[in-house]
C-alpha cells in the first residue's frame, strides 16, 4: 500500500499506471474520468464527514463573514455549491492549506472553516463549534446518499479476477470499520482519545452496495459542477455515470 499526502499525487500516479486501485473523492473521479482517465469506481467507501467549524450559529450567519478554506479542492466546490443553493453568497474566502485551517480559526484569522476529517474532529475536540456538516447540508437537498470517497481502479484491474476479492475485503473492512479504526487511527493521524471518539461518532463508512450509492455520485457530480470544481453539462455526467461502475 502506498500513501500519499496530496489528492494530485494519487491521481497522477493512476495516470502513470504506478498504483492499479486508489481511494480519492468522487467529484476528483469525475474530474480525471472527464479529462479521458480510465477508471472504474469499484466500491463506495465513506459519506461525506466535512463541516463547517466556527463561533456562528447558522451557515446564514456567513454573510459578510471570512471563510478559511482550502480552495483548490471537491470540498471547497461543494461547500460553494450548498452556500449557491441557501443563498448565501457575500462572505469572504481565506485561500489555506490543511494544516493552516485549525491555526488560522484558533487565531481569528477567519470566522469559520471548511474542512474534512480529522481535521473536522480535532476542532471540535479543542473546543470549537460545528456550525453545519456537509451531511446536514445535503440532507436539506437530496435524498440520495452523500458519497464523499469511492474506491477506484484502472481497467485493466478492473477486469481481472482480483478486483471481486478486493471489494470484498472492502467489505469486511466496512462491517468491522467500529472495532479497527480506533487504534489506526490514532497511529496514522496521532490522534487523542477525545478526538476519536469524536470522529467515530461523525464518520459514517458505507455498507451498502454500489448499485444504491450511484444516484448519490451523480447529484455529488453535479453539486461539484456547480461549485466550480468541475467543467461539465447534465448529459456529460449522465454519459460518464453510464461508464463509471464497475459491473461485478
Amino acid at each position: 500500500m502506498i500513501r500519499f499526502d496530496k489528492p494530485l499525487d494519487v491521481a497522477q500516479a493512476l495516470s502513470k499506471g504506478e498504483v492499479d486501485v486508489a481511494v480519492i473523492t468522487a467529484e476528483m473521479y469525475a474530474k480525471f474520468a472527464l479529462k479521458g482517465g480510465k477508471l472504474k469506481i469499484i466500491a463506495v467507501d465513506m459519506l461525506q464527514n466535512q463541516a463547517i467549524i466556527g463561533n456562528l450559529d447558522r451557515v446564514e450567519d456567513l454573510k459578510g463573514k471570512r471563510v478559511g478554506a482550502t480552495t483548490a479542492s471537491g470540498t471547497f466546490a461543494m461547500f460553494r455549491a450548498y452556500m449557491k443553493l441557501l443563498g448565501v453568497n457575500d462572505y469572504q474566502v481565506v485561500d489555506l492549506p490543511p494544516p493552516q485551517i485549525p491555526i488560522a480559526l484558533k487565531r481569528g484569522d477567519v470566522d469559520a472553516v471548511v474542512t474534512w476529517e480529522p481535521l473536522v474532529s480535532k476542532l471540535l475536540a479543542s473546543g470549537h463549534k460545528e456550525v453545519a456538516s456537509f451531511m446536514e447540508l445535503w440532507s436539506r437537498f437530496s435524498k440520495e446518499k452523500p458519497v464523499m470517497l469511492v474506491w477506484v481502479a484502472t481497467e485493466e484491474f478492473a477486469r481481472s479476477d482480483m478486483v471481486s476479492e478486493l471489494v470484498k475485503m472492502r467489505e469486511e473492512y466496512a462491517r468491522e470499520w467500529g472495532e479497527l479504526a480506533p487504534s489506526v487511527l490514532k497511529e496514522m493521524y496521532g490522534l487523542s482519545d477525545k478526538e476519536v471518539n469524536t470522529l467515530m461518532n461523525r464518520v459514517v463508512i458505507w455498507t451498502g452496495t454500489l448499485d444504491e450509492a450511484k444516484g448519490g455520485v451523480l447529484q455529488v457530480w453535479r453539486l461539484a459542477r456547480d461549485g466550480g470544481y468541475l467543467k461539465a453539462s447534465d448529459q456529460d455526467l449522465e454519459r460518464l455515470a453510464e461508464r463509471a461502475f464497475w459491473k461485478g
